[in-house]
């Protein structure tokens, strides 16, 4: 792979992205985006919230702009990209250009589900989130694999720091990434 620019987790909600790419970011120094909390910092409102007032399109459109926007940006990213990403063609153009690196994120639709259930900033899509994971899950499946990972994570059982292990050994440069010790504890409290 050609030296990487940005590293972009993808997957759906509750798989990980923005606590693993919290602890990858921190590893290499890098700054941290969230599509999420680039959605409340931009527009003032959280992702529900604005998919609650417009139509789910301007939600994605949002998130697909900031994705592109953070790909545009200068080198040395980490982004957690908002799962809808992978269905607007430009965002799966910009993360298949050379020094993008895709990690997937992924896990079974009961975790995530338990995953995002208390969260308030994420949408909810009816009544029966499992389902509606599973049926998002079969949907962009072939949309994710077309990205062509580096690597693809089941973060089922794994924290966050774990989870970074994991995306930081696809970089190729591990060794480099080694975090201070209050690194270390931070990784700690992150959690999964």
């Amino acid at each position: 792979m050609d030296e990487v620019r940005a590293i972009v987790l993808v997957g759906l909600m509750g798989a990980g992205k923005t606590t693993a790419g919290r602890v990858v970011a921190e590893w290499l120094g890098w700054p941290f985006l969230d599509t999420d909390a680039v959605l409340e910092e931009r527009h003032g409102r959280t992702a529900r919230e604005i998919g609650a007032e417009s139509e789910t399109v301007d939600l994605h459109a949002r998130e697909a702009r900031h994705l592109l926007d953070a790909l545009a940006g200068p080198a040395g990213v980490v982004v957690a990209a908002a799962a809808s990403m992978v269905d607007e063609p430009a965002c799966r153009r910009a993360l298949r250009r050379p020094g993008v690196l895709v990690a997937l994120l992924r896990t079974d639709p009961k975790v995530l589900a338990t995953r995002f259930a208390g969260q308030a900033h994420r949408p909810r899509y009816g009544p029966d989130a499992v389902a509606f994971l599973a049926a998002q899950a079969a949907r962009r499946r072939r949309r994710f694999a077309a990205l062509r990972p580096a690597v693809t994570i089941d973060t089922g059982r794994l924290d966050a720091g774990a989870t970074a292990d994991l995306v930081l050994a696809a970089v190729g440069s591990r060794e480099t990434a080694e975090p201070e010790p209050a690194s270390r504890q931070d990784r700690a409290r992150i959690g999964p």
